[in-house]
């Protein structure tokens, strides 16, 4: 799902895959095999193609971005993203080094911070 700076959907769709789902995380996601296969799914290179018009000259804003840019197989300007997962106030403290900063799961954030 893409949303503008107003809240208001630009883009809400499944995506068709031509690989087989083994583990579709439905409990995190969802999302079940039903989905991919509904008339609501598009084709990879059709979402694709939306997706980078879309944000083509935008700020892109999110969590944990890489992971859905990965999906896409698409790249974005890393002038134009604005990634809380990456955003060092909002991550903690490493394991072994408190100068190494981890990201933070999106839902701890949101338990502390909204």
């Amino acid at each position: 799902t893409i949303c503008n700076w107003a809240e208001k959907v630009i883009l809400d769709t499944f995506v068709q895959v031509d690989v087989e789902v083994t583990d579709y995380r439905t409990f995190v996601s969802g999302i079940e095999a039903k989905d991919l296969v509904s008339d609501n799914a598009m084709p990879l290179e059709d979402v694709r193609k939306m997706v980078k018009d879309i944000l083509s000259g935008k700020i892109l804003i999110g969590h944990a971005l890489e992971n859905d840019m990965t999906a896409l197989q698409i790249t974005h300007p890393w002038h134009d993203i604005r990634d809380s997962a990456n955003y060092p106030p909002f991550m903690k403290e490493g394991e072994t080094s408190p100068v190494v900063l981890r990201p933070r799961k999106l839902k701890e954030l949101v338990r502390e911070k909204l």
